[in-house]
């Protein structure tokens, strides 16, 4: 507003001097409140900052009502960085203070616990990303670090942070700055001694467990969980699955085989063919048995005997004589064999080993369907719902498997 001469009629004389000093000590007040004001909810755009992560560039910090927040660019330049996200126990510090301003959240970059390691993936070189960090307010921004891990010289620190306060910029819009980047997250945690492997983006959630198990075959088992958040149907086709292996010792990546549903239901079809035929035959052979009783008889006789005799007389003018003996031991050996067939006995075995058969077929085909039931096939997932299974991978020796699926036209890749 503007003030013409002419309108204004200033007090007499003795006061004009005490009014100019009033006034200018009120505006001085003003000025020095509203400067306080700006610096403790403010937003500032000129930054510079001395030391930080390579292609990472902070480009605002906005001093909120109850906390401070910096916002941040990255280029994925190299291709040996595959992942990001940032500890729990970051903090800032004011330079020149001990003081630490904890890390409470973190908008666009997961934050690593020690109870679940959380990061983000990326795809491709070149890849930009925006990011947001919340800390505890920092009073004074005119300079402070950022610090991850002090004795990390790769971790997510940033020295020398330095902002012009008297350059005041507008607020920025968290969901404009960050949207353009969705997060691919991956994650793992414990559950009752199993790993388990998430990754989210774009609203599906894909959940798996990997296991190594022998059931009609060895194979890699993968139970999956997959959660569609979208706002809308997407496709899941099993056929889009692909599986590599690699070896340490050798340095080697081959690809490994992934079983459709049908393909491992005539595996199992098979095995259990086998496996009835041995069944029907060992229960056969029981049955055949049973309807038969033998006895054995074993019998032996022995007998002796014996003899003598004597002569005696003269033969000429000399007299002699002659003794003879004689016996005899005779052993007699004997074994009579004789089978009976009772009838009502072997239809009996029979009856109860055709119900026996029966039993373990039914149950080998109650195994068969569950096992079926529970493998993917195609499906149409809609939104909000979720859908569950497993598949098999042939097994094969290795130090680390990779898994990647095609949903909905992204490549959820999981690393095991």
């Amino acid at each position: 507003m503007q003030f013409h001469a002419s309108h204004f009629n200033p007090p007499c004389k003795e006061l004009t001097g005490k009014y100019k000093l009033i006034k200018m000590g009120r505006l001085s007040i003003f000025l020095f409140l509203l400067l306080i004001v700006t610096r403790a909810e403010a937003q500032f755009a000129s930054i510079s900052v001395e030391k930080h992560p390579t292609s990472m560039n902070v480009v605002q910090i906005d001093n909120r009502e109850n906390s401070t927040l910096v916002f941040i660019e990255y280029t994925r330049e190299n291709e040996g960085i595959t992942w990001m996200n940032i500890h729990e126990k970051t903090f800032a510090r004011v330079h020149g203070s001990n003081r630490e301003y904890h890390l409470i959240n973190s908008i666009n970059l997961p934050i690593n616990t020690e109870s679940e390691n959380k990061y983000m993936l990326f795809d491709k070189i070149g890849q930009k990303h925006a990011f947001v960090l919340e800390f505890e307010k920092i009073p004074d921004v005119s300079g402070f670090n950022i610090i991850e891990n002090e004795s990390e010289e790769n971790a997510f620190n940033f020295y020398g942070i330095r902002t012009d306060t008297t350059n005041v910029s507008s607020y920025r819009n968290l969901d404009d700055f960050v949207s353009p980047y969705p997060v691919k997250e991956m994650g793992r945690y414990a559950d009752n001694g199993n790993i388990i492997t998430y990754i989210k983006y774009k609203g599906i959630i894909i959940t798996t467990l990997p296991q190594a198990v022998k059931q009609y075959g060895k194979y890699y088992t993968i139970n999956l969980n997959i959660q569609n958040l979208s706002g809308r149907s997407i496709l899941f086709d099993p056929s889009k699955i692909y599986a590599k292996g690699w070896t340490q010792k050798k340095n080697e990546m081959f690809d490994m085989e992934v079983l459709s549903a049908s393909e491992y239901d005539k595996k199992v079809a098979n095995k259990q063919a086998w496996n009835n035929f041995w069944v029907a035959l060992g229960e056969g052979m029981a049955a055949s048995q049973a309807g038969q009783s033998s006895s054995t008889t074993t019998y032996s006789g022995s007998s002796y005997t014996s003899g003598s005799a004597h002569a005696s007389g003269y033969v000429g003018n000399t007299y002699g004589y002659a003794n003879a003996y004689g016996s005899a031991y005779t052993t007699t050996y004997g074994q009579s064999h004789t089978t009976s067939y009772n009838g009502a006995a072997a239809y009996a075995a029979q009856q109860q080993a055709n119900a026996n058969y029966n039993a373990y077929a039914n149950s080998q085909y109650e195994i068969r369907e569950k096992l079926s039931d529970g493998y993917i096939k195609l499906n149409t997932i809609r939104n909000e719902v979720e859908f569950s299974g497993y598949f098999n991978i042939k097994y094969k020796k290795l130090d680390h498997l990779i898994v990647t699926m095609i949903v909905d036209g992204e490549t959820f890749e999981f690393t095991y």
